[in-house]
């Protein structure tokens, strides 16, 4: 375990819907904030519930709620006018122009996963300016999730490749079919909108990869679906070069309350335990055990801690091991990418000038490729100890 500095601490809770995400990022927060850390928690479920696990109201402002913990539920809506309103005008302005009413143009601006984009800008602006020490996220469930954390790294690709095209367009469309059209053509303050996601994204996605900085902790019930759910999120997240670092294992049943269970539901649980140790080792595990009451409010939340964390500070980093690295090995170049509860077959690669393309199920990575192995060829890939190895040529 590494101890934990002076730098910012960005901690994600990921998991399958009905985990118990909520509770562990609000406990987290809490015990952070009670050792002296300047904390924030931010929800990024559009389906908000800290509000509830924290017994307080709470809205897209930051509000201080204890000493040293604030909080706030990001509000897409509040975002679009606050943050990126030219893009807000003109999309509104572009739906319009189409015959939808102004209520639905304006609902009809916000798209999936802006809570998460705006967390995350959230964050680059606290690391710019030193105000929190730790930075907890409630994420939405796995799959909203992996795709808004994989988001920064798309985005990248795209606006790399596609926005100096675009912008080009826009400008000729204006001098020319745009002084007769009746549809609203991008302002150039909609274009320094962009321009200004396009390099915050950049930022965020340093922050992101930084496994000194960011952790992804894992959320799991002992249950068979939440756990395969997992593993293909530990995958994912892995191709996408984010530091998985622990797991946190919830609702377990206590052993004082077997009177209490059928002795069937701990042979279950037992099981479990097991597949979970086997497949996710050596990751740190820490565990909660089922409470028979909400975890709601402050002393709840600081019972659900002490069972975390124990004496350990919740902002320390349990491991620094990145998901890519690049080498070389007997005169090859070789890439290692993390990949594990993956194989061979389930791997698409394609290589087209800088970037190597990895495909893994739905979802797909764009890497960058260092100038020594541009001109070179991914002739070979293999799996070993659940690593991805490709040489190049």
């Amino acid at each position: 375990m590494v101890p934990f500095g002076e730098r910012l601490r960005v901690l994600i809770y990921t998991g399958k819907g009905g985990v118990g995400k909520t509770s562990v990022s609000a406990a987290t927060a809490l015990r952070c904030a009670k050792l002296g850390h300047r904390t924030i928690v931010i929800s990024t479920d559009s389906a908000h519930s800290l509000a509830d696990s924290l017994d307080m109201p709470l809205t897209g402002d930051i509000k201080n709620i204890l000493p040293n913990l604030d909080a706030i539920e990001v509000d897409v809506i509040h975002e679009m006018e606050t943050r990126w309103k030219e893009i807000g005008q003109y999309l509104s302005d572009f739906m319009e122009s189409q015959g939808m009413d102004p209520i639905s143009a304006k609902e009809m601006t916000v798209w999936p996963g802006m809570e998460l984009m705006s967390a995350l800008f959230y964050i680059e602006e606290f690391k710019i300016s030193g105000k929190y020490d730790v930075v907890v996220m409630d994420t939405a469930p796995t799959a909203e999730t992996l795709r808004l954390l994989s988001f920064p790294d798309t985005a990248d690709w795209y606006f790399d490749k596609m926005y100096k095209m675009f912008k080009n367009t826009v400008k000729l469309a204006r001098a020319t079919v745009g002084k007769v059209m009746s549809t609203p053509m991008p302002s150039n303050a909609f274009l320094d909108d962009l321009d200004q996601i396009r390099d915050r994204m950049k930022e965020v996605r340093i922050i992101l990869q930084d496994s000194q900085m960011t952790s992804v902790r894992l959320v799991v019930n002992p249950e068979k679906m939440v756990i395969n759910e997992t593993k293909r999120a530990y995958t994912y997240l892995s191709l996408y070069n984010l530091t998985v670092e622990c797991m946190v294992i919830n609702r377990l049943l206590p052993e004082e309350m077997r009177d209490h269970y059928p002795q069937a539901k701990y042979e279950e649980q037992s099981r479990y335990m097991e597949l979970i140790e086997e497949s996710f080792s050596p990751l740190k595990m820490l565990k909660a055990y089922q409470s028979t009451t909400e975890v709601v409010g402050q002393r709840s939340l600081e019972v659900l801690a002490e069972q975390l964390f124990g004496d350990i500070d919740p902002a320390i980093v349990f491991t620094t091991e990145k998901s890519m690295e690049i080498f070389s090995k007997n005169g090859v170049d070789m890439m290692a990418l993390k990949l594990p509860f993956s194989s061979k077959d389930e791997v698409e690669l394609y290589k087209t000038n800088d970037v190597l393309i990895v495909k893994v199920g739905w979802y797909k990575r764009s890497v960058a490729l260092p100038y020594s192995l541009v001109q070179k060829e991914a002739h070979k890939a293999e799996f070993k100890d659940g690593r991805l190895l490709i040489s190049f040529k």
